[in-house]
């Protein structure tokens, strides 16, 4: 199961969107997985806890220090499920 972690800034609306994304493509992808959705300033604590980290454009360098252990994506739409189907395969995620 891969768990995943999607943030933004304040953790309420477009964070649980995003969730809602990223499980349908999962989903779509026949990904079994847990997907978590958190504030910026909770998820910097937790993200080590995560296999895949998505965030906006924006707050991608808020987790530089642990990229080498946690895979740190972005989307630039929340709503857009093939962002979230190409940030699971670009990381081997999926095929």
């Amino acid at each position: 199961m891969v768990k995943i972690l999607v943030c933004c800034a304040s953790g309420s609306g477009t964070s649980m969107m995003m969730k809602l994304t990223a499980e349908k493509a999962c989903k779509s992808l026949g990904i079994e997985a847990k997907v978590e959705h958190a504030p910026i300033a909770e998820a910097k604590s937790s993200a080590r806890n995560f296999d895949v980290v998505i965030t906006s454009p924006a707050f991608v360098k808020t987790f530089d220090s642990i990229k080498d252990h946690v895979v740190v994506a972005a989307v630039k739409n929340p709503l857009s499920q093939p962002e979230y189907v190409n940030v699971l395969k670009e990381n081997g995620l999926a095929e």
